[in-house]
């Protein structure tokens, strides 16, 4: 995130390091799909250094400061969202919403047939914050699968912004790294668009739980038709494509 933020001369936004651990267990990491710095690219290291409180102080003191003004987004596992109710009960109600990428309800997991890899990777902080009274709007497999870049069109970023230039390069190096697919998905922007032009979406409400345990371990099991989350369940694709572009100018 330093590495980034600098990059893209934004390094007086705050970074806080968040948990090394999960509520159960070690985490997994993803380099075999992210590469091993997470990025396929290489960044100077940044002269700045993470803020001394953590993420899941700051997601506390922020929420306890902006009482209903909060929206959270959460673009891996849940553990410091999980941590931070943890530590402050009321922080549900504290914030305005919680926008998640995760989860596979009605398709396939990608790490296993049944669970989502952040969800998967830490099944005990979701359930947590699944469990909880947070209104929570769940953005996952069933609709970052199809805006999607292709092998065919990795030129789609035109590079004409640093933004850009630093996203064509990381999803044309995705592409070398993984000859076997042929097509790079835009889970996480997708996550904040939904936050920013929800028009774009469907949605449905439902209940939602997680298997903890077992062969289903980070399954997103909806019951549909109530319920404080809103699952995304269909995207408008083309448009959907066109705000991620239009965010990185």
């Amino acid at each position: 995130a330093l590495r980034i933020l600098e990059y893209m001369g934004r390094a007086n936004v705050p970074v806080h390091k968040g948990a090394s651990r999960p509520l159960r267990g070690r985490f997994s990491y993803a380099y075999y799909y992210h590469g091993p710095a997470g990025l396929t690219v290489r960044l100077p290291i940044p002269k700045s250094a993470p803020s001394d409180s953590t993420a899941r102080e700051t997601i506390v003191a922020t929420a306890r400061a902006h009482p209903g003004e909060v929206t959270l987004i959460a673009l891996g596992p849940l553990t410091n969202v999980a941590r931070a109710i943890q530590d402050e009960p009321d922080l549900p109600s504290l914030l305005r919403d919680i926008y998640v990428m995760g989860g596979a309800v009605n398709v396939p997991g990608n790490v296993t047939p049944y669970a989502e890899f952040n969800i998967y990777d830490d099944a005990e902080a979701a359930n947590v914050v699944f469990s909880s009274d947070a209104n929570i709007t769940l953005v996952g497999l069933d609709v970052c699968r199809e805006p999607s870049v292709r092998r065919e069109d990795a030129e789609w970023f035109s590079g004409k912004t640093r933004g850009e230039q630093l996203v064509a390069r990381i999803i044309r190096n995705w592409f070398k790294m993984r000859p076997e697919d042929d097509r790079y998905n835009l889970c996480d922007p997708l996550t904040v668009l939904a936050a920013l032009q929800p028009e774009l979406f469907t949605f449905k409400q439902a209940t939602v739980q997680v298997e903890t345990d077992g062969e289903r371990l980070g399954q997103t099991k909806a019951q549909f038709g109530a319920g404080r989350v809103r699952v995304a369940i269909d995207v408008d694709v083309a448009a959907a494509k066109n705000g991620v572009l239009a965010g990185l100018g």
